[in-house]
C-alpha cells in the first residue's frame, strides 16, 4: 500500500552529484541501436519535420491562459503542477511494463544572449525568443520544469518520483515515473538520431531509482550547467495502446461517416465501426515521391490493402506503418486530398492521446475510409497524385480477389487487426513491415496461398503469419509487445 507521506519536486534538495563512470555493458547493449534515415516512411517524416515544427511553433503563440490540453492541435507544455501522492500513485502504478522514453534535460539558462549552450541541437530551439520548440523528438525540458513537476510517492519498495504535466507540447505525454538520470559527456553536439550511434560513450549514469532512489537520495541535480537526460517510464497500459480503456495500436478513421468524421481506436473500434460486409480485397504498392531518388528510394515500396464494401459507398485503405507516424505527423495522410492543408480533417478528429512522437521500431495498423468506392476509382485518385513532386511513384496493382472469409464485417476485420498487432507490435525494415502485413491480410481475407510481399527483397525472410489474425493475443504468453521497452 502506498504511504501518504510525500514531497513534491519543488522541494527536492540539490545535494546530490556523482562522479562520471562508464555505463555497464548490459546497459550499453540495451541502448545501442541504429536508425536508417532512408527508410520509406521515415524519410518522408524526416524531410518535413522542420516545416511542421515551424507551424507548431507559430501555433504555440496562443494565449497560455486560454490554452486547452483537450485537443490534438494544442502545442502548449505544462509543468510545475505535481499531483498529490495518491493521484500520482494511481496515475503510474508500480511495475516495469510501461513504455520507456528519454527526455533531454537542459539548464534553465540554455540560451544566453542569443547563444545556445554548446552541444545542443539548434533545431530544437527558437533562438529568436530563447525558447524550446514544441513537439521535438528529443523531448527537451529544463531542469526546473522537470523537478517542479515531480511528486515523491513512498511505497514498500522505496520512494518513486512521478512526473505530471504535458511534456514538450505532446498532449499524450502526461505522466511518467522517473527511473534514471544520465549526465552528458562533452563529445560534441546532440544531433538526433546520430548521437544514438555512440550512445554508450555519450552518457554516464547520474541517478537511478533502483540504486540511489532506494537509498533515499532524491533526483536533485547539483551541477546545473550540464546537459542531462531523464529516462521516463509510462503507466503499464502505455505499452498496449493509446488509453487504458481501449487497448490496441489500431485506429480507424471514419472519414465518410454521415454524422461527421471521427477516429476510433483499439477495442472501441470493434464496437463502433459497424457490420458492413467486405466484398473485395486488393494489394497496391508504390514508391514515395522524392524530387531526387536515391538508389535505395528506387527499391523502397510501400504496400497497402484496399477493401471494398457491400454498400458500395466508399472503400477502406488498410496499412501497417510506424507507431504514431500519423499522430506525430500532424494527421497528414497520402489518402486524402487535404494532406497539405495546415490542419487536416484527420488531425482535427484525432484524440489528444494519439498525438505522440513516432517510433521507428514499433508498428500501428491504420484504417482509412476513403472517397473511392472501388479499385477503379482508387486508381484515378492515385494517378492524380503520381509524380516526383507529388505523392506516389510507380503505383502497382498486384493482387485482387473476392473476400471469401465467412466472418468479414468491418467489426470482424477490426477484431482481426487487433489480434494481429497485439501478437507482434514490432517493426522491421525487412521482415515485419507494410509489405509483409499487406501480404498476410490479403491472404487471410481471400483465402489464398502463395500471396507474398510486393518486392523480392521483402520475400527473402517472409513467412506467412495469417494465423495471427484469428487468435486473442491477450491469451498468449509469448507475444512481442512493447512492455517495458525503450522506444526509439
Amino acid at each position: 500500500m502506498q504511504s501518504s507521506n510525500a514531497s513534491t519536486g519543488s522541494s527536492i534538495p540539490s545535494n546530490y552529484d556523482t562522479d562520471e563512470e562508464d555505463m555497464d555493458q548490459v546497459f550499453a547493449q540495451e541502448l545501442a541501436f541504429e536508425i536508417n534515415v532512408d527508410q520509406g516512411e521515415l524519410k518522408i517524416l524526416q524531410e518535413t519535420l522542420e516545416a511542421r515544427t515551424s507551424e507548431t511553433a507559430r501555433d504555440s503563440s496562443v494565449d497560455r491562459e486560454s490554452a486547452s490540453f483537450a485537443t490534438s492541435q494544442t502545442v502548449e507544455s505544462s509543468y510545475g503542477k505535481p499531483l498529490s501522492p495518491e493521484e500520482a500513485a494511481r496515475a503510474v502504478p508500480p511495475g516495469d511494463e510501461g513504455l520507456i522514453r528519454y527526455a533531454l534535460v537542459l539548464p534553465d539558462n540554455f540560451s544566453t544572449n542569443g547563444k545556445l549552450l554548446s552541444g545542443l541541437n539548434k533545431r530544437d530551439f527558437d533562438m529568436e525568443n530563447g525558447a524550446i520548440k514544441p513537439r521535438r523528438p528529443s523531448l527537451p525540458i529544463t531542469m526546473s520544469d522537470l523537478l517542479t513537476s515531480l511528486t515523491k510517492v513512498t511505497g514498500e519498495d522505496g520512494p518513486r518520483y512521478i512526473f505530471n504535466g504535458v511534456l514538450n507540447g505532446w498532449p499524450s505525454l502526461r505522466q511518467f515515473e522517473l527511473i534514471e538520470i544520465d549526465k552528458k559527456r562533452s563529445l560534441g553536439p546532440l544531433t538526433p538520431p546520430d548521437y544514438f550511434h555512440t550512445i554508450k560513450h555519450t552518457w554516464s549514469k547520474y541517478w537511478s531509482s533502483d540504486k540511489e532512489g532506494k537509498e533515499g537520495i532524491s533526483p536533485a541535480i547539483r551541477d546545473r550547467s550540464r546537459v542531462y537526460r531523464a529516462k521516463l517510464r509510462g503507466a503499464p497500459w502505455t505499452s498496449l495502446g493509446w488509453s487504458p480503456e481501449s487497448p490496441g495500436f489500431l485506429f480507424w478513421y471514419e472519414a465518410q461517416r454521415p454524422e461527421g468524421p471521427r477516429v476510433v481506436y483499439g477495442l472501441n473500434a470493434v464496437k463502433e465501426v459497424g457490420n458492413d460486409l467486405c466484398t473485395m480485397v486488393h494489394m497496391i504498392s508504390h514508391r514515395y515521391a522524392h524530387s531526387r531518388e536515391s538508389p535505395k528510394d528506387k527499391l523502397t515500396y510501400h504496400s497497402i490493402v484496399l477493401l471494398e464494401w457491400e454498400h458500395g459507398k466508399f472503400s477502406t485503405v488498410v496499412e501497417g506503418a510506424f507507431l504514431n507516424g500519423i499522430g506525430g505527423y500532424k494527421g497528414r495522410s497520402n489518402w486524402y486530398h487535404d494532406k497539405d492543408e495546415s490542419t487536416t480533417e484527420l488531425y482535427k478528429s484525432m484524440p489528444p492521446e494519439m498525438i505522440s512522437p513516432w517510433l521507428t521500431t514499433a508498428a500501428e495498423l491504420r484504417c482509412y475510409d476513403v472517397e473511392a468506392k472501388n479499385l477503379d476509382e482508387m486508381k484515378v485518385f492515385i494517378q492524380q497524385y503520381t509524380g516526383h513532386n507529388k505523392r506516389f511513384i510507380d503505383p502497382r496493382y498486384t493482387f485482387s480477389h473476392s473476400a471469401r472469409l465467412s466472418y468479414r464485417s468491418r467489426s470482424n476485420i477490426a477484431h482481426y487487426l487487433l489480434n494481429y498487432i497485439g501478437r507482434d507490435c514490432g517493426y522491421s525494415e525487412l521482415s515485419r513491415n507494410c509489405q509483409t502485413f499487406a501480404a498476410d491480410l490479403c491472404s487471410f481475407l481471400a483465402g489464398k496461398k502463395d500471396v507474398v510481399p510486393f518486392h523480392p527483397v521483402n520475400r527473402v525472410e517472409y513467412h506467412n503469419r495469417s494465423h495471427l489474425f484469428l487468435y486473442d493475443s491477450s491469451m498468449f504468453t509469448k507475444r512481442k509487445t512493447l512492455q517495458g521497452r525503450l522506444v526509439k
